[in-house]
C-alpha cells in the first residue's frame, strides 16, 4: 500500500473560523472563482429531457458519439451531464437502477456475471466482501481495506455497466465485433446498435456508448438530513460481530443506502482510454487547503475544512487516510494497533490537483486548474432548482489522456512532459475518490503515481488493459446471455 504524505497544518484567521463554523453547508464552493469553465442557461435547459431546467428534472445523457473535446471543460462537462441523468429519477426509480443498467457480480472462479435490473428486485451491495465466493470481490476500496463511516456503518459499493457496454460484450463474445478498443465511433455504436435490435432488443440511448460506474453508499438510517441524498432500497450483508477484531459475513438484510461517491467511466469520441470522472456528497470529508484564481485573475488560498460532523471525519487532529481494518474471504479483520471502528478520512488532493504541479498542459498553474472545476460546479449547482437532490453532490474531477493515446499509468509533470505528453494521464491527473480511493490518495504533494490509470493501464487500449471487470465478464458471456432492454415492437 502506498504512504500518505502528512497533511500539511495551517493557521486560519479569527474571521475564517467564525465562516467555517457558521455555514449550513459543507465544502461551501467560493463564489468569486474565475467563469474558466461556464454554462449558458440554454445549454443547460437543452440538459433536461422536457427542454426545461425543472427541480428533480430528467437530464439526458451526453451524446458520447459526438463528443468534442477542444479542452478540458468539454469533459468537465460530459461528466456532470452523465452524473445528472444517472441520478435522474424515472418514475420511482432512478437510471442506474432501471433495465438501461446491469449490476455486475463479484468474480467467482475468474468470471462475472451480468445481472439484469427488473421492476422490485432490489440491487445488492458489497462491502468488499462476499459469502458466496469467498474471495476479493474487487467491488469497494482500490485496497483491501475496509471503510466505515462516523456512525460505525460500513460502506457498500455496487459496480454496474449500462446496455451499449453489455451488447458490446455480447457481440464481441459472438465474434460479430472485434472487441479491440471500446467502442467510440457512429460505426461502432450502429454496430452495436443493428447487433442488439437483431436479439430483439433497442438500445435506450446508444450514444452514450460504453459506461461503467462504481458506487459508494450508507446506511441511511444514521444519516442526518436523508432527504439530502440519492437514496434506494437495496441487499446488504450481514456480519457476526465475533469481537472488536473480527467481523464473519453470516447473511444479508433489506436496508435503505444513501450515494456518497460515485466514478463514471465511459468511452467517447477519440478516447478509447475512457473518461474517468468522480463525484462525491458535500458532507463526505474535509478538504485540505486549496487555490483557485479569482475573476480578477488573482489566487486565492482555501484553508483546510474544519467542524467534525463529517459522514467520515470526526477528529481533524487525528492523523488522517489510516485504515484500521482489511477484508480476508468472508471476514473483516482489523488491523494490528487498531479495532474495527472508523477512521478519519480528509480529501488530501480536493479537485484533482497536488498542491505543488499542475495536472494538466492546458492550465499553467494549480489555481488554474482547481479553478475549472470549481467554475463548473457553480455552473451546474447554482443552476438546478429548488431541493434538486443533486445539489449536494460534488464534481471532483475528471481525467483521460491526450488524444487517446494509450495510457502508461504516470500522471502529467510538466517539468517532464511539456514536450511529450502521450500515454500519461491529463485533466485533473491526481484524482481520487475519498470512499473509495481512500488509503491511496498519496498526499497533498504530486505523485507520479497518483492517476487513475496507475491500475488502469497495461500500456494498451485494449477494454481488458483498461478495465478490472471486463475480462472477467467476456468469460462469464459462455451461456446465451440475458436481456432485459427495450423489445424490438414488430409491426
Amino acid at each position: 500500500m502506498k504512504k500518505n504524505f502528512p497533511i500539511k497544518a495551517m493557521v486560519l484567521s479569527l474571521a475564517s473560523l467564525s465562516f467555517m463554523s457558521c455555514r449550513d453547508t459543507y465544502n461551501k464552493l467560493p463564489q468569486d472563482v474565475k467563469p474558466i469553465c461556464e454554462l449558458t442557461d440554454a445549454e443547460f435547459d437543452s440538459w433536461f429531457k422536457s427542454g426545461t431546467n425543472t427541480e428533480n428534472g430528467i437530464v439526458t445523457p451526453a451524446n458520447s458519439v459526438d463528443f468534442v473535446h477542444d479542452n478540458n471543460c468539454d469533459f468537465y462537462k460530459w461528466s456532470e451531464r452523465m452524473f445528472l441523468w444517472m441520478t435522474s429519477k424515472e418514475g420511482n426509480q432512478t437510471v442506474f437502477e432501471s433495465p438501461e443498467f446491469y449490476t455486475v457480480s463479484p468474480k467467482v472462479n475468474g468470471k462475472r456475471e451480468l445481472i439484469p435490473h427488473k421492476q422490485g428486485q432490489l440491487l445488492r451491495a458489497y462491502a468488499n466482501v462476499d459469502k458466496t465466493s469467498r474471495i476479493v470481490t474487487e467491488e469497494g476500496q482500490a485496497t483491501d481495506d475496509v471503510l466505515m463511516d462516523a456512525n460505525g456503518e460500513l460502506v457498500y459499493y455496487i459496480s454496474m455497466v449500462n446496455d451499449v457496454y453489455a451488447e458490446f460484450l455480447n457481440a464481441v463474445n459472438q465474434k460479430k465485433m472485434s472487441g479491440s478498443t471500446f467502442p467510440t465511433t457512429k460505426a461502432e455504436r450502429d454496430s452495436i446498435f443493428n447487433f442488439a435490435k437483431n436479439n430483439g432488443v433497442v438500445l435506450k440511448n446508444p450514444n452514450t456508448l460504453a459506461i461503467e460506474i462504481k458506487t459508494s453508499w450508507v446506511d441511511v438510517s444514521k444519516v442526518k438530513n436523508q432527504e439530502d441524498f440519492v437514496t434506494i432500497d437495496a441487499m446488504v450483508p450481514v456480519y457476526n460481530k465475533v469481537s472488536d477484531k473480527l467481523w464473519i459475513i453470516k447473511g444479508e438484510r433489506q436496508t435503505k443506502l444513501a450515494l456518497v461517491g460515485m466514478h463514471i467511466v465511459g468511452s467517447t469520441n477519440g478516447h478509447p482510454e475512457m473518461v474517468w470522472a468522480t463525484f462525491e456528497h458535500q458532507k463526505n470529508t474535509p478538504n485540505a487547503a486549496y487555490s483557485y484564481l479569482t475573476k480578477d485573475d488573482k489566487v486565492k488560498n482555501v484553508p483546510a475544512d474544519t467542524g467534525n460532523n463529517w459522514l467520515f471525519n470526526t477528529n481533524l487532529s487525528d492523523d488522517p487516510n489510516q485504515s484500521h481494518m482489511t477484508f480476508s474471504g468472508d471476514s473483516i479483520k482489523a488491523k494490528e494497533g487498531y479495532k474495527i471502528t472508523p477512521s478519519n478520512t480528509v480529501r488530501t488532493k480536493p479537485w484533482g490537483s497536488a498542491i505543488n504541479t499542475p495536472p494538466n498542459p492546458e492550465d499553467k498553474s494549480v489555481a488554474a486548474a482547481n479553478s475549472e472545476i470549481l467554475a463548473i460546479n457553480n455552473a451546474v449547482l447554482s443552476r438546478l432548482k429548488g431541493k434538486d437532490v443533486r445539489k449536494n453532490y460534488l464534481f471532483i474531477g475528471a481525467t483521460w489522456t491526450a488524444n487517446g493515446t494509450a495510457p502508461n499509468g504516470n500522471s502529467y509533470n510538466p517539468s517532464i512532459d511539456s514536450l511529450k505528453i502521450a500515454g500519461v494521464a491529463i485533466g485533473t491527473s491526481q484524482l481520487a475518490n475519498s470512499t473509495m480511493e481512500t488509503y491511496i490518495q498519496n498526499g497533498e504533494e504530486y505523485n507520479y503515481q497518483g492517476s487513475c490509470f496507475l491500475c488502469h493501464s497495461n500500456n494498451g487500449l485494449k477494454p481488458d488493459d483498461l478495465s478490472h471487470i471486463y475480462n472477467g465478464l467476456l468469460k462469464g458471456l459462455s451461456a446465451p446471455p440475458q436481456r432485459v432492454g427495450q423489445k424490438v415492437v414488430k409491426k
